[in-house]
């Protein structure tokens, strides 16, 4: 089977979120190697060529940071409970959101999970996981709109820019990070690291399950 990635060139990211941010989430750490994993052809492979690839004891404990809304809570913490899967919750950056960080310590624990966290992703909300360390925490930031709003007060009205506090996933990347996060849509899913084998198409297809085969697109 099929499956086309492309290479995105480190020097284009932007990586503190910002309304021109390239993924909504913080990176510290170089990054070296980007490649999205294209997530549909008319047949939803990827779920059996991410299980497949997790399959391996050497990837675990894998560490997952997604943000949820508050009616998926009860869901989730069912899943977690008959999996085994160890999580705790913190602050979201909406009020009605909650920040879940879990250990996946097995393949069974990540093939009951992903489906999870594609899903998740795929409506727009964070889900990210990474092999054999936790390179995820959440800090305070201060954001500002982009597009200043009419503001009234002793009957006089002036274009103000609005201001808040929000908790910021960040994500520090070591000399042996690899993490992956479920794009926009689900369309695609992007991995960064510094393993050696995301060097090239030919060096990244010697880890893949035997039968996928990647094919390459170049960004403009």
């Amino acid at each position: 089977m099929k499956v086309g990635i492309s290479y995105f060139p480190p020097e284009r990211i932007i990586t503190v979120p910002a309304e021109e941010a390239t993924y909504p989430f913080e990176i510290n750490g170089e990054l070296q190697y980007i490649v999205d994993f294209s997530c549909w052809d008319g047949d939803y492979y990827h779920e059996e060529l991410f299980c497949n690839w997790m399959d391996s004891p050497g990837y675990y404990p894998i560490y997952s940071l997604a943000e949820i809304y508050d009616f998926q809570q009860e869901e989730y913490e069912e899943l977690f409970k008959m999996q085994h899967i160890e999580f705790n919750y913190m602050k979201g950056s909406r009020k009605d959101t909650f920040f879940v960080k879990a250990i996946i310590r097995n393949p069974q624990q990540f093939k009951e999970y992903y489906p999870y966290l594609y899903g998740n992703g795929s409506m727009l909300n964070l889900s990210l996981w990474s092999l054999k360390e936790d390179v995820f925490r959440l800090e305070e930031r201060e954001y500002e709109s982009p597009y200043p709003v009419k503001r009234t007060k002793k009957n006089r009205t002036r274009l103000v820019k609005l201001k808040w506090i929000a908790n910021t996933p960040i994500a520090n990347l070591t000399k042996s990070s690899t993490m992956f996060w479920v794009g926009h849509d689900g369309d695609y899913i992007t991995v960064f690291s510094k393993d050696e084998h995301f060097s090239s198409i030919d060096s990244l297809q010697k880890i893949m399950p035997e039968k996928f085969e990647l094919i390459t697109d170049e960004y403009e």
